[in-house]
């Protein structure tokens, strides 16, 4: 605790605003995270990747600081869970409040039925559950608020669109002696979502925009972690001290995921797979909606042979007819979701088969429907390494992003195994899991190897 709270905090303001952060009682990667908080280039910072990094120390206290420092700013601190929010995030903004010695009705009003912060100079921050909800897919609830600026906290858990929606609403950029750029704190924990496409991966191969930043900051870095914090992580499973101590993105914890890292990785080095029977399995999509994904497969042996991000039905057959003559694949051997041009090219490759996804599994008491039982063979099949993919270093890295989120277990339905809905796979990966759709389809195959199939 500071030994005159108030009169320090006023010190540290004058401080704040002349951008000289070494007196604040924060530690140096949570003081490296503030001064590209308060550059005049950087728009967004990711901050964590593990656990006890102090993210929402940071956080709160970026806040709070800027709402003394910035009269008539507004922010929003969000979390995808209410319950959470109150339970984690709220509970440590009181804490640096009162750690700061300001009081409550004298230095700020909080409106618990609003969970609203107006502070004595009229600032004001809005506490918000930022949940993904199909009845409003585009977060037009959040298009209402004038701001300055926002924190995002456990950001791993929040749909990729809220960000982009909220950004739309820093229209609060200046005000009496201050003036400043759009700013976005998000903190996180490792996981495969948008944060690590946007922010990680780019971070490490050094393609990250100047305008965001990525801080990477472990337990380590914190000095008030005590040490049996690290004693009980030593004897934990290798994905927890990987995750929670080291701060590696490339390790899940999802107890619903199917698929294990390593086995991931394996499947572009996996040249055992001998070759076989050929076929062609494809995920089609008309011009705006996904992409046109097919692959060759001899044997287990898949080659991502079409990639198209626009296409219509024309384009779809003819390039399908090409890879089938090219690679002399019997048309009975191609198998095509039937949710996109399915039907449409059934008229003109004669004996095509079309994937219902809702169909009757093979194994009905055991599975939801046959994509859900697809799911699972494939999810089986590659942790066994049986399968070898062939394609480009950028693709390798998109079918890795779109099998470690969606190939999961749905744990609401537990009288059946199923996958995690179509719309779920959407919310997490930010778009539709193209590439796992066409390995998921040519499972079907390995499902009725030696059944005689008259239609599907």
């Amino acid at each position: 605790m500071l030994s005159d709270p108030l009169n320090d905090t006023i010190d540290l303001i004058k401080l704040y605003k002349a951008k000289d952060f070494e007196m604040m009682p924060l530690f140096p990667k949570q003081k490296e995270a503030l001064s590209l908080l308060e550059d005049d280039v950087v728009n967004e910072v990711l901050y964590g990747g593990s656990a006890r990094s102090g993210k929402s120390v940071l956080g709160c206290d970026w806040q709070i600081f800027r709402r003394l420092s910035m009269p008539e700013s507004y922010s929003l601190i969000g979390r995808e869970e209410l319950t959470k929010l109150k339970d984690t995030t709220l509970l440590t903004f009181f804490h640096r409040l009162k750690f700061y010695g300001l009081t409550k009705d004298i230095d700020y009003r909080y409106n618990a039925q609003d969970f609203k912060f107006e502070f004595e100079n009229g600032s004001r921050i809005f506490f918000r559950e930022i949940k993904f909800m199909p009845s409003d897919p585009e977060f037009d609830r959040l298009g209402s608020y004038d701001l300055t600026d926002a924190f995002l906290d456990e950001a791993q858990q929040i749909h990729y669109k809220a960000p982009q929606v909220l950004k739309g609403r820093f229209s609060v950029t200046e005000g009496k002696d201050w003036k400043t750029v759009p700013k976005v704190l998000y903190t996180c924990n490792p996981a495969k979502t948008w944060i690590y496409t946007d922010f990680v991966k780019p971070s490490i191969t050094g393609n990250l925009s100047e305008h965001k930043k990525f801080v990477a900051a472990l337990p380590s870095d914190n000095p008030h972690v005590p040490q049996s914090f690290f004693d009980n992580l030593a004897t934990a499973d290798e994905v927890t001290k990987q995750r929670l101590l080291y701060g590696n993105f490339e390790y899940d914890d999802d107890p619903s995921a199917l698929v294990d890292y390593n086995s991931l990785i394996n499947l572009f080095t996996n040249t055992h797979i001998k070759p076989g029977q050929r076929y062609i399995s494809a995920d089609l999509a008309m011009q705006g909606r996904d992409k046109f994904v097919a692959g060759y497969w001899d044997g287990l042996q898949c080659t991502v042979s079409i990639d198209m991000k626009k296409s219509d039905g024309k384009i779809i057959e003819q390039s399908l007819t090409e890879l089938k003559n090219a690679k002399a694949v019997g048309n009975t051997n191609i198998i095509a979701d039937s949710d996109g041009l399915g039907a449409y090219l059934s008229a003109y490759i004669q004996n095509i088969r079309t994937f219902h996804g809702n169909a009757r599994a093979v194994h009905p008491v055991e599975f939801g429907n046959i994509k859900d039982e697809c799911g699972f063979k494939l999810a089986e099949m590659i942790n066994n390494g049986q399968i070898h993919i062939i394609c480009t270093p950028a693709q390798q890295e998109e079918i890795r992003k779109e099998l470690s989120i969606c190939l999961k277990r749905d744990n609401v339905n537990t009288d059946k195994k199923k996958l995690i809905t179509k719309d779920k796979m959407k919310e997490l990966l930010g778009h539709s899991p193209d590439y796992m759709d066409m390995l998921l389809m040519r499972m079907w195959f390995e499902l009725h190897s030696g059944i005689r199939v008259i239609s599907i």
